[in-house]
């Protein structure tokens, strides 16, 4: 059973714990208050967008134990805050362990892969929509340890000016899709996190990203190959112009997990392909290889 993202856009409500299951208790300037009970098992992630939502110690505690992430996002869709489980994984200390010493040379060679495979999924989506994905082939193919962010950097401008036009800008608290974007990170960062965080590594000891306000800098490093399948849905979205994060844009981009890729082990939804991609990357702090299993560029974005 593939789990579902669950969002809590606007209004008063309360979340507790009830029989085994979410509850989410909502009210309105109308008399009464209307519930409606999710069990656990069935959710992959919370992504709280009101500022009116309040929660029992209880449930935050069951969410912790379970490592579902609960996301609280400001005005701009952007994660504010994050509840992170202390204890996810019985080996989590011989892991964090090996992932705290992880040598630089490793470091930047596992880096190297995910943004080599970013560039060429983002070639994957100018390719899509009839746009010359050559100068992105060729910054994935120069990829190295050395060079890697430096490479991103450069294909970024060319990708988000053709996607978007010459005078967009990709920020967070930008105009235009950045809303969009936001959004469909926020869902893809959670899911990661979760990954990230049931494998016993410590979201916050990164690869490339360092910020020490920043809880899931390694959840950010991991989520870079699977970005361009969010940019995919968003510029769908946008061509039909839908510019809000309402109902039917929030819908298209939690449906970005469940999409089918391609993959060595057959058609799986994107949310498992995240699962592996996690659990492969573990295995390489532990064994000290530059290896993650990630699915084909081209199959990331559909």
């Amino acid at each position: 059973m593939e789990r579902r993202v669950l969002d809590i856009a606007t209004g008063r409500c309360y979340l507790s714990k009830k029989r085994g299951s979410l509850s989410v208790a909502s009210s309105s300037d109308a008399p009464g208050v209307s519930e409606r009970l999710v069990p656990f098992d069935e959710i992959e992630s919370i992504i709280v967008h009101t500022p009116q939502a309040s929660y029992s110690n209880s449930v935050v505690v069951e969410l912790a134990r379970r490592g579902i992430p609960l996301v609280c996002c400001d005005a701009y869709h952007t994660p504010a805050a994050w509840l992170w489980p202390v204890q996810a994984n019985y080996e989590q200390s011989r892991r964090m362990s090996a992932q705290a010493n992880l040598p630089d040379d490793l470091r930047a060679s596992l880096w190297a892969i995910l943004i080599r495979t970013k560039l060429e999924a983002q070639a994957a989506v100018l390719h899509n929509q009839n746009h010359d994905p050559s100068p992105l082939h060729e910054l994935a193919h120069r990829v190295s340890a050395d060079n890697c962010t430096l490479l991103e950097a450069q294909g970024a401008r060319w990708y988000w000016t053709r996607l978007f036009g010459d005078e967009f800008r990709r920020r967070r608290d930008g105009p235009g899709p950045n809303g969009l974007l936001n959004y469909g990170y926020a869902v893809l960062r959670a899911t990661v996190a979760r990954c990230v965080c049931a494998t016993g590594l410590h979201p916050s000891l990164g690869l490339q990203h360092h910020n020490r306000f920043n809880a899931f800098c390694l959840a950010d490093d991991l989520m870079e190959p699977f970005r361009p399948a969010v940019d995919r849905t968003v510029l769908g979205l946008w061509s039909r112009e839908c510019q809000n994060v309402d109902a039917e844009a929030k819908s298209d981009l939690v449906a970005v997990l469940a999409r089918g890729v391609n993959t060595d082990r057959g058609i799986a939804p994107l949310s498992r392909c995240i699962e592996w991609a996690a659990q492969s990357l573990t295995k390489a702090v532990l064994e000290r290889r530059p290896h993650i299993s990630l699915p084909d560029s081209r199959s990331i974005v559909g």
